[in-house]
């Protein structure tokens, strides 16, 4: 998903991508939770891609900011599909 990481053989997820999945998923609905609160939580690792595992802690930060179920933003996602790149 993120370019760079793919030329390394790695397999990570760039915020834009994220925020795009969270879009597709109706979780991220500029409402209960923004791309300020996806942007905050994201930068807290310092990094410009998540790994999976760094995504779970991701999502579960979100589900605290947000207020939202973590095992249902879980579903959401598997069943939007995996974030567009386009």
């Amino acid at each position: 998903m993120d370019p760079i990481s793919q030329e390394e053989g790695l397999v990570l997820l760039p915020l834009t991508q994220s925020d795009k999945w969270l879009i597709s998923a109706r979780i991220l609905d500029m409402v209960t939770l923004t791309t300020t609160d996806t942007g905050l939580a994201f930068f807290k690792f310092r990094k410009r891609a998540l790994s999976y595992d760094e995504y779970l802690i991701y999502l579960k930060d979100l589900a605290e900011i947000g207020d939202l179920d973590f095992e249902d933003m879980k579903q959401k996602l598997q069943a939007s599909g995996l974030p567009r790149t386009a």
